[in-house]
C-alpha cells in the first residue's frame, strides 16, 4: 500500500510539475563548487548550471578523469570564464575520500557549495573492494563519509564570508518505498548495514537501491542536527524521475521514462536549486524544488531512534574501516 502511494504521487508531480532553472539573477561570482559525479548526468547538467550563473571555481569530482575533462570541455565552453578543475575521486575507496578532502582543505582558499550526487543503480547484488555491498558503499556510506570530511573546509569559508555555506545530497522519493521494517529492524540481530551487507537478505531489483537512499535521509538529518544552520546548510534533495544513463540497467524503468521522465537538464535544476536556494532551511527533503515533510517513519519517535543508531553504527564502521579520516574533528555538536 506504502508503494502504491508513493508510486501514484510519483506519476502525479511528473506529469504536472515543470522544473525550472535558477533565476537569471541569482549569481555565484567569486564563489566555489564541488560536484561529485560530475561528468554525466545529473550532476553533469547541475555542475554545467551553476557554471552558467557566475562561479568562480568549479571542481568536478569524478572517478575517471578522460570522462571529467570531456565534461570539463563542455562547460567550458558555456561558462568559460569559471575555472574549471578535474579531481579524482572513487567513493568505493576509503583512501581515495580522504585524499579527496585533504586535497580539498589544502588547496581551496574556499569552499562555498558541495552537492554530493555520485551514485549507482544495480539490479544484481554486487560488492564493492570495501567489502560493502555496492550501493551501501557508494550510495551511502561513500556520501556521508566525504559528507564529514568537507565540513572543515565549508566551516572555514563561512566564517571568513559570514555566511553559511552549502551542502546538498542527492536523494530520491522511493527512499520511502524502502522496505521500513527490514531498516527499523534487521532481521538476525543484525546492525543497519551489516544487514544491508548481507547476500541472503538481497531481493532481485532495486532492494538496495531504495534503502540506500532511505539511509541517506536519515543520515542527512543526523548530521544537521550536529551542524549549525547558521555556518552550513544541509539538504537533501528528490530529483524526479529524469532520462538519464542512470537508470541504463533497468529495462521497466527505461520504457517508463518514456512517457514520465524530465529531461537531465530539468533533473539538474532540482540539484541546482537545492544546493543554492531555501536560506531558511536545514535537514531538510527537497521535492519539486520546494521543501516537503518527509515521511512518519522518518519524522517519528522511532524513526529518530533508527536514525541515532544508524549514525553510530556508520561512525564506528568509518573510525573502524578508515582511521585516516579522523572524523572527530569533524563530528562534534556545535
Amino acid at each position: 500500500m506504502l508503494y502504491l502511494s508513493n508510486f501514484i504521487t510519483m506519476v502525479w508531480y511528473q506529469l504536472t510539475f515543470k522544473p525550472q532553472p535558477l533565476p537569471d539573477d541569482i549569481r555565484l561570482d567569486g564563489l566555489t563548487a564541488i560536484v561529485t559525479g560530475a561528468n554525466v548526468g545529473l550532476g553533469f547538467e547541475a555542475a554545467k548550471e551553476l557554471a552558467s550563473h557566475g562561479l568562480s571555481r568549479l571542481i568536478l569530482a569524478v572517478r575517471d578523469l578522460s570522462k571529467g575533462e570531456a565534461a570539463k570541455a563542455e562547460v567550458s565552453r558555456e561558462a568559460p570564464e569559471c575555472d574549471i578543475l578535474i579531481w579524482q575521486l572513487d567513493q568505493e575507496s576509503w583512501e581515495s575520500m580522504v585524499a579527496f578532502a585533504k586535497r580539498a582543505s589544502a588547496e581551496l582558499d574556499r569552499l562555498d557549495i558541495v552537492l554530493l550526487n555520485a551514485g549507482l543503480k544495480r539490479l544484481e547484488f554486487t560488492r564493492s573492494p570495501t567489502g560493502h555491498e555496492a550501493h551501501v558503499q557508494i550510495n551511502y556510506l561513500g556520501t556521508a563519509l566525504l559528507s564529514l570530511l568537507l565540513v572543515e573546509p565549508l566551516r572555514r569559508t563561512s566564517q571568513q564570508k559570514g555566511k553559511p555555506s552549502r551542502m546538498t545530497i542527492t536523494g530520491s522519493s522511493v527512499a520511502f518505498s524502502a522496505p521500513v521494517q527490514d531498516i527499523l529492524e534487521p532481521k538476525g540481530g543484525k546492525g543497519i548495514i551489516s544487514w544491508l551487507d548481507d547476500p541472503a537478505s538481497f531481493v532481485p531489483g532495486i532492494s538496495r537501491y531504495k534503502p540506500s537512499k532511505l539511509l541517506g535521509v536519515l543520515w542527512t538529518r543526523a548530521l544537521a542536527a550536529r551542524l549549525d544552520s547558521a555556518n552550513i546548510i544541509l539538504n537533501t534533495l528528490n530529483p524526479g524521475w529524469c532520462n538519464s544513463s542512470f537508470h541504463r540497467v533497468d529495462a521497466s524503468a527505461e520504457w517508463m521514462s518514456k512517457f514520465l521522465a524530465w529531461s537531465s537538464a530539468e533533473g539538474g535544476y532540482h540539484l541546482t536549486d537545492a544546493a543554492v536556494r531555501h536560506p531558511d532551511s536545514h535537514g531538510e527533503y527537497l521535492s519539486e524544488q520546494r521543501i516537503r515533510p518527509v515521511p512518519n517513519l522518518v519524522s517519528s519517535a522511532k524513526g529518530k531512534e533508527v536514525q541515532n543508531k544508524l549514525w553510530d553504527e556508520t561512525t564506528s564502521l568509518i573510525r573502524a574501516e578508515c582511521p585516516d579520516a579522523n572524523i572527530e574533528e569533524f563530528t562534534r555538536v556545535e
